[in-house]
């Protein structure tokens, strides 16, 4: 590729003090405005005002970083440093478009490497596409929609053996793809056999075709709608490139956030109600027996938040937490977040997050001071989350997380969102297959609600620039992660 110098055009627009600067993203001319009075300026106004006319200085990205950038490959690694054997900072997925600098060598890259708009480097020409104009799309998959709670469209499958192809299959290769999985319906295992989504029954012909068996209740993230015309067939495109046949499909449900923000109304203690069927009731100030409660619905809502005033009653051995608004809660139904003091090896700056595995509850604080906290699901007691202190080293908008061998039955679902690994395997994520949160419920990962996780996942390091799909940490650089189980809480003791 040529030099990607830019070339400033001057045009009557000079003499307004307007370079390039001036075009919208649209290729409209905004308005100059004076910066005092923001009254719009004109030609004549400049001419009397005495001010020389000047150049405005271009977009700084269209001179630290004039090229564009396309990524071709699943997932493309983004260097800390120009050379194949640097460490790597994070990774940009398929169809991600982003701003490079001009070429800085080719030690070991043919075509050059470029720096990524975020920092780091890539090599053009391997998964990455450079271009001083914005490259052609590839028919590239839909982007995540990183405002949203789930960054894509989430459908799972109902039925038992539902192909995935690498392609469209025609009528006559869809036909004898499911007749094969038929025929193998009860047969014994053998040794070789990978489990509930082996293909290994399939014809030589038929193997290169089918991506995956899929068994009820694993999700896929769809790309799109694809209709083969000729035999009036729909199949849905998932992100991964697969094809499914749209009616083996069904929409998947999405959990509603539940997290509060701290500081403001709510201030720690406070309790997250987690069981269905807790009913308002106050201690009659005469009979001092329950009541039902007249000015609060007769049911609380699962998943409400209740300030708390630290006061505990006991009646007929059960014992209640009373709120702010003079509520009693019981305590088996609820779930409380209380103040817990920094880790240790903490900086005073910095933010962290507590997981209370034995309440449930997560609680985000920068510094000492908590800051957002809202209810998780954990391990269970076959599958249970590590306690420990460690750091974020690595996160994901969304990543693929399957067994096919589990014990409770197989699962897959393709690209969970919002992922934050802090150990190996175990990792702090969105979950929009349940919404049971306050209860343990994980193959021992820390699930949240996918708002939620969205809201952690921004707020946490490593921060992930703009384009990337995933951004890996530096030694002791991630959010700090406390887990812990069994703790005894001030409000407890009192």
């Amino acid at each position: 590729m040529g030099s990607l110098t830019m070339r400033l055009r001057w045009t009557f627009s000079v003499l307004l003090g307007c370079g390039l600067g001036c075009g919208n993203d649209d290729g409209s001319r905004a308005s100059l405005r004076a910066g005092d009075g923001g009254a719009e300026m004109t030609f004549a106004s400049v001419a009397t005002s005495g001010r020389s006319p000047f150049l405005l200085e271009a977009d700084p990205i269209d001179r630290t970083h004039p090229a564009y950038g396309l990524t071709l490959y699943h997932m493309t690694n983004v260097l800390e440093a120009p050379r194949k054997d640097a460490r790597v900072l994070g990774y940009v997925r398929r169809g991600a478009r982003f701003r490079t600098s001009e070429e800085v060598g080719r030690d070991g890259c043919a075509r050059g490497w470029y720096g990524v708009l975020g920092g780091g480097f890539v090599c053009h020409g391997e998964g990455v596409l450079i271009d001083s104009a914005p490259p052609p799309g590839q028919d590239a998959p839909v982007l995540p929609a990183l405002s949203d709670a789930l960054p894509y469209r989430y459908m799972k499958t109902t039925n038992k053996d539902v192909p995935q192809y690498v392609r469209l299959p025609t009528v006559a290769e869809e036909q004898a793809t499911l007749s094969a999985f038929a025929g193998s319906a009860g047969s014994p295992k053998t040794a070789g056999d990978a489990g509930a989504t082996s293909t290994s029954m399939l014809p030589p012909s038929l193997a290169p075709l089918v991506r995956t068996r899929m068994q009820p209740g694993f999700y896929v993230s769809i790309d799109r709608e694809v209709r083969d015309e000729s035999s009036g067939r729909t199949f849905l495109r998932t992100v991964r490139g697969g094809y499914i046949r749209a009616e083996q499909l069904v929409e998947a449900k999405l959990p509603a956030g539940l997290g509060v923000a701290l500081g403001g109304r709510l201030k720690l203690p406070i309790a997250f109600v987690y069981r269905a069927g807790t009913p308002a009731v106050r201690l009659d100030a005469l009979s001092k027996e329950l009541v039902k409660a007249t000015d609060a619905p007769a049911l609380l809502p699962v998943h409400s938040a209740h300030q708390l005033t630290g006061e505990v009653v006991n009646k007929a051995g059960r014992r209640y937490y009373v709120t702010a608004e003079g509520l009693l809660l019981r305590d088996s139904a609820i779930r409380i977040v209380d103040r817990v003091p920094r880790p240790k090896h903490t900086g005073r700056s910095e933010r962290w997050i507590r997981v209370d595995l034995d309440r449930q509850t997560l609680t985000a604080y920068e510094s000492d001071r908590p800051v957002f906290a809202t209810l998780i699901a954990s391990g269970t007691s076959e599958h249970a989350t590590p306690t420990g202190v460690y750091r974020l080293h690595a996160k994901h908008v969304a990543t693929t997380m399957a067994d096919d061998m589990a014990a409770d039955g197989p699962y897959s679902i393709e690209d969970v969102p919002w992922t934050m690994y802090f150990l190996g395997g175990y990792a702090l994520h969105a979950a929009f297959w349940h919404d049971k949160f306050g209860n343990r419920r994980s193959h021992g990962c820390v699930n949240l609600a996918p708002r939620d996780a969205r809201w952690l996942f921004f707020w946490s390091a490593p921060d992930l620039p703009s384009g990337w799909h995933g951004a890996l940490a530096a030694v002791g650089k991630g959010t700090v992660v406390s887990l812990d189980s069994g703790t005894v809480y001030a409000l407890e003791g009192s």
